[in-house]
C-alpha cells in the first residue's frame, strides 16, 4: 500500500512536493495540468476529474476566490 493512502488530497500534494504547482494550475483554470498532478499524488482518474472539477465549480470555498 502507497504511503500517501488515507492522506487528504493536500497532505499528498504536500507530501510529494506539487502543492505550488496545484494552485498554480487551479489559479490558470488549466484543468489538465490540474488533473494531472493529481494523478502524481496517486488519485485515481475520477477522483482528480471530480476535484478539479469541484474546484472550478466554487474556486471560493476552496480558497481560491
Amino acid at each position: 500500500m502507497s504511503e500517501l493512502a488515507g492522506m487528504t488530497i493536500n497532505e499528498r500534494l504536500f507530501n510529494v512536493g506539487l502543492i505550488k504547482q496545484f494552485d498554480a494550475a487551479i489559479l490558470a483554470r488549466d484543468e489538465r495540468e490540474a488533473v494531472a498532478i493529481l494523478l502524481r499524488a496517486e488519485l485515481s482518474i475520477e477522483q482528480a476529474q471530480n476535484t478539479v472539477a469541484a474546484i472550478f465549480s466554487d474556486p471560493g470555498i476552496y480558497g481560491y476566490a
